[in-house]
């Protein structure tokens, strides 16, 4: 029930979906030799970079952090590799639900910042943090094991 509250807000949030499969998405990355965990370590890196970028209306980090996003790489094991197999359909699933919003939210606040727009980049990165902290509620607490070797 609550996989599909939060897949029903996504979708509520005019989410838009970039790739057919999660198999399309991850294969659309640069594979990197990270786990997933440090994969999430980089974005909230990322985070941090915009938000301290907006906080001293710095555009360079800003767009240094959102580039984080836009370009992240892909793990060396299949993401959903961390779930319980009963709960991997569905994680897909919430991988091509947030992606997507990452990148739109990164991108909006890369734009105003170029444009020093800092309200409008601060209200992004609000929209940003939501998106991650939404996916950790509902997918964080069921990680099931440290990913795979690849």
């Amino acid at each position: 029930m609550k996989r599909l509250a939060i897949l029903l807000v996504t979708a509520l949030l005019g989410t838009t979906v970039h790739a057919e499969s999660a198999e399309e998405l991850v294969a659309g990355k640069t594979r990197a030799d990270i786990d997933y965990r440090q994969l999430m370590e980089l974005m909230g890196e990322a985070v941090g970079t915009i938000q301290r970028g907006i906080l001293r209306e710095n555009a360079e980090l800003v767009a240094i952090g959102a580039r984080m996003i836009l370009d992240h790489p892909a793990p060396r094991h299949r993401p959903w590799t961390i779930m319980a197999p009963a709960d991997r359909d569905a994680f897909k699933q919430a991988l091509l639900v947030f992606d997507p919003q990452l990148d739109r939210h990164a991108g909006a606040a890369l734009e105003a910042a170029r444009e020093a727009d800092w309200g409008t980049a601060l209200d992004a990165l609000a929209r940003l943090d939501h998106a991650c902290i939404a996916c950790h509620a509902g997918w964080r607490q069921r990680v099931v094991r440290a990913a795979p070797a690849p």
